[in-house]
């Protein structure tokens, strides 16, 4: 009597197909991270943004109560918690500045710059900002740096 022997294999993956999808995984995370490191620089760069942008308003809304500009030490400081407000606090144009930027303004109070560094190396608008406010006759930062630039237009 012959006896014929079959050959059963057990339900389960290879070797080679655990390590082509622990690699498949491995760059999917890799792609996933890259994108994911840069989303924090992005995020603090468009709060600065949008706090340059405010402090542009209140000073449009001085502009137009006092047909200029305020002066820079009419200005609260970076970071101070103070209002920015007319001389007898009659008026809050806002209530608290921004924790960075820098602020420049012209001798007859026509003309001013706020710019504050961002993080994001690679942020499109640093560039246009610079083309859009530096043709003025205040002078701008260094180019250096990577500052985002709002002036009065």
């Amino acid at each position: 009597m012959l006896v014929k022997k079959t050959n059963t294999y057990a339900a389960g993956f290879t070797l080679i197909e655990l390590l082509v999808v622990i690699f498949i995984i491995g760059i999917l995370a890799a792609l996933l991270l890259a994108n994911f490191v840069g989303v924090r620089e992005r995020t603090t760069d468009a709060k600065i943004k949008n706090d340059l942008r405010a402090l542009k308003t209140a000073l449009r809304l001085y502009y137009n109560d006092y047909n200029g500009y305020p002066d820079v030490t009419d200005v609260p400081a970076a970071g101070s918690e103070t209002a920015f407000t007319n001389d007898d606090e009659s008026t809050v144009y806002m209530k608290q500045v921004p924790a960075e930027f820098s602020y420049n303004v012209s001798a007859d109070g026509e003309e001013f710059l706020l710019y504050a560094a961002l993080d994001n190396l690679s942020d499109e608008d640093v560039a246009e900002s610079r083309a859009r406010c530096c043709a003025g006759s205040l002078a701008c930062p260094d180019e250096a740096g990577n500052y985002y630039i709002i002036c009065e237009d």
